[in-house]
């Protein structure tokens, strides 16, 4: 029964209870009737005291006739909401007064609950967004509630062609019923068609490139959806406008749209009526209040020039913030002004033209009072301190806390997503800065035995400390680095021990020192066992910036070479060699860097051509790397291009020159398969270039990843395509006649086990080896890159 029908009965049975009793009102003074008894009726499950108390009429009590206690009496109990039906009646009349009866009808009971047809949702999701259970109450406005839980289940789903009907039936208990929901769900719907109507001067493809979801999908494109987001639509509507902002109409509007949705079919067709307006272009730039920086600064540092046309999307970002730190607000963050404020006032002098107005409001410089970290439960304060470029006493720099962070990432002692710095005012003049920190785990344990065909049972136990202490081994959290790897197979085909350890802050300064003793023996196109040690010593430079540092190395080695088939020259010989690498590294991260780049030139001379040692090479390489972020996602970059590219020589020094083996370039696979294997992705191991190694190397690459969890353990997955080669000496080689593959892969990082990863490549080029036209298809394993 509606609303507006049970309050008029309501009123209509106040309206004769009245009439009853006015007979009897003038027995008592000022027109009032005693009550002599209530008595309830019709209840079920509720309380008879209940109700009585809810009513508020209590025998004794008189009545005032033309008063509201009946009519408050009625309402509370409606708004009880336990009643479908609700009466006060006279049930006897006598000189002294009456007798009232209070009738009530009471919503029935939930027996069981059906739900038919829900195909797209599970049913216990559905049950579990009720929170019905047998025995609760249902009524008009619980089942209009229950309605409404569905369609919003289904909302949220992305499924708006619903239709829900629920029905009631008694069971077989009196005063309970089943409820039955009924489910047509209806075609999905999917963005068929997008229209504008109104656009002159830009193209319906350029207005539809802006809509990054709300689009129809092309019978091509796998890995994308149509389906329709009324949420989403809105966001690209909003897209929409930004690109007209980009183009320099500033006042284009969505005049009106609309969105027709064929039920049988789910295709929404979409309408959106534009109004373009002018094309602005900028006519003139002004600073004013500007007292620090001239305005010839501030304009060439906006980098937008007179005549040019208006990006307001550039412009902003050009004035408040851009990705490369190279903006106004950026000037200003940088030498202390921390609360600078930069006004825009836009003027309209002409039917295209725009004169831009900034104040600058420059207020307080603010210096550092306080460098705080929180949240390192192993690193020590000192070594993360170390790392930063904020101090005490400095006057605050955005761009120095961007590098601190930056350098923080690069030390892969924390998670990188959450790495945030917490700026704090202390008062006019000062601020305190809160690095927040989490620590996750670097070191990489791994013990493996196995069974190769032709190696028989193999074995290896290797253990990385890569934040590692001397003075408190059991802790660590010192920066230092501790490894040890041993390798064997039972018929010889490897063998190798090593021990390492490297101090990279010798005695607090930026200056690196370790060694790494080993032993390694291999057998497979070669005989030869390696006995030595080599010595690190390193340095961060300042010239000519901070991002460079060098590192030389002294190798004192034994080698024994047997049986190499005729390739090497055979015999015991000593190396004594020097070493130098120059490396620039920009990267903000290890595992998966999202901008920067690491860029690496390195030379190692054996220097028996001086009579030192028996040996005699010069070896020269070259390798750059960067990335660039594409996409960004939870406050990540998530898609990153990936560019590498390496080459490298090796030359005799004298005519009866002796060159250890492993120092020939090989290539093909993952790169583990031998010592100074160039990986190529798409071509077994060791199958490229001539056999033995040659003196000349050059792989070049580019992978496109995307990051699918960065924490706690970072996933990425990616697409590459690489070329590469080697060839026997300088004068065969052809930078054109590069081996080529493409494919995808995976990478994940595992601890203890470090980063693994798993590629599938092509070969598009012969196998050198087997003499297969194409390499085709290849899987490869990939530990530590």
């Amino acid at each position: 029964m509606p609303w507006w029908m049970r309050w008029h009965r309501c009123l209509r049975c106040s309206l004769l209870l009245l009439g009853t009793l006015l007979p009897l009102s003038a027995q008592l003074p000022e027109g009032r009737v005693r009550i002599l008894s209530v008595r309830v009726e019709g209840t079920r499950f509720a309380d008879p005291t209940t109700v009585l108390l809810l009513s508020g009429l209590r025998a004794g009590d008189t009545l005032q006739l033309g008063g509201d206690r009946l009519q408050r009496a009625l309402r509370n109990l409606w708004q009880r909401g336990q009643f479908s039906d609700v009466q006060i009646l006279v049930e006897r009349v006598t000189p002294m007064g009456v007798a009232l009866l209070i009738r009530v009808e009471e919503f029935p009971r939930l027996a069981a609950l059906e739900i038919e047809g829900a195909q797209q949702l599970p049913e216990r999701r559905i049950r579990d967004a009720l929170a019905r259970a047998p025995g609760d109450l249902i009524s008009p406005a619980v089942v209009l509630q229950m309605r409404r839980k569905v369609e919003e289940l289904y909302r949220q789903e992305k499924l708006t062609l619903l239709r829900v009907e629920i029905t009631e039936r008694p069971a077989d208990t009196p005063g309970y019923v089943a409820v039955r929901i009924r489910v047509w769900e209806g075609p999905t719907p999917r963005v068929a068609s997008v229209r504008f109507v109104g656009n002159e001067l830009l193209g319906a493809d350029e207005l539809l490139d802006a809509f990054e979801e709300t689009r129809p999908k092309r019978w091509w494109q796998f890995w994308r959806s149509a389906r329709f987001d009324a949420d989403k639509y809105a966001q690209d509507k909003q897209r929409l406008l930004e690109l007209y902002r980009r183009q320099g109409f500033l006042d284009a509007e969505i005049v009106r749209d609309s969105i027709a949705v064929d039920s049988a079919t789910g295709k929404v067709s979409i309408t959106i009526w534009v109004h373009e307006g002018a094309r602005y272009y900028i006519r003139r730039v002004r600073f004013v209040g500007n007292t620090v920086f001239p305005e010839e600064v501030l304009v060439e540092r906006l980098g937008m020039r007179p005549g040019e046309l208006y990006n307001v999307e550039r412009f902003e970002k050009n004035l408040r913030g851009n990705e490369d730190q190279s903006d106004v607000a950026s000037l200003y963050l940088d030498r202390g002004y921390l609360s600078v404020e930069l006004l825009k006032e836009e003027s309209r002098v002409a039917p295209d033209s725009v004169d831009i107005t900034v104040r600058v409001l420059e207020r307080r410089r603010y210096r550092i009072r306080r460098v705080d970290i929180v949240g390192n439960t192993k690193t020590k304060d000192k070594v993360i301190r170390r790392e930063l470029y904020t101090f005490p006493g400095d006057y605050f720099s955005r761009s120095a806390i961007i590098r601190s962070i930056r350098a923080l990432g690069v030390l892969n002692y924390f998670n990188p997503e959450a790495l945030r710095p917490d700026v704090r005012l202390v008062d006019e003049e000062q601020v305190d800065l809160i690095y927040r920190v989490e620590e996750r785990s670097t070191d990489v344990l791994n013990a493996s035995i196995g069974l190769a065909q032709g190696i028989g049972v193999t074995g290896s136990v290797g253990i990385s400390l890569n934040n590692f202490s001397l003075l408190e081994p059991l802790r660590g959290g010192a920066g230092q680095v501790f490894t040890f790897n041993w390798e064997a197979a039972a018929i010889g085909y490897l063998r190798q021990f090593s021990l390492g350890f490297t101090e990279p802050w010798l005695l607090d300064e930026p200056t690196t020192l370790g060694f790494n003793a080993y032993d390694v023996r291999y057998s497979y196109s070669y005989d030869l066992r390696q006995t030595g040690i080599t010595l690190n010593l390193g340095r961060r430079f300042r010239f000519p910036d901070d991002y460079f540092r060098g590192d030389w190395q002294l190798v004192l080695q034994r080698n024994d070479q047997r049986s190499s088939q005729g390739l090497y020259r055979q015999g015991v010989t000593t190396e004594i060699s020097l070493g130098q690498t120059v490396t620039r590294l920009s990267f903000n991260s290890l595992i998966f860097p999202t901008s920067g780049s690491r860029v690496s030139l390195s030379a190692r001379w054996a220097l028996g051509a001086l009579s030192i040692g028996t040996t005699d090479y010069l070896r020269m390489g070259f390798s750059a790397e960067f990335a660039t972020p594409l996409l960004s996602a939870a406050l990540s970059e998530r898609l990153v291009l990936y560019l590498s590219s390496e080459v490298g020589y090796l030359k005799g020094l004298r005519s009866d020159t002796t060159i250890p083996a492993n120092q020939f370039f090989q290539m093909g696979g993952s790169g583990l398969g031998g010592f100074n294997v160039t990986p190529l992705r798409g071509y077994p191991d060791v199958s490229i270039g001539p056999r033995g190694g040659g003196t000349v190397v050059a792989r070049h690459g580019v992978e496109l990843r995307f990051a699918l969890s960065l924490h706690p353990i970072p996933i990425y997955v990616l697409a590459f395509a690489e070329a590469g080669n080697v060839w026997a000496t300088p004068r065969q080689m052809d930078p054109f006649g590069l081996k080529r593959s493409a494919g995808i892969g995976m990478r994940l990082l595992m601890l203890p086990l470090g980063l693994l990863g798993f590629d599938y490549g092509y070969g598009f080029d012969p196998d050198d080896r087997t003499g297969k036209p194409r390499s085709g298809w290849n899987f490869h394993f990939q530990l530590g890159r």
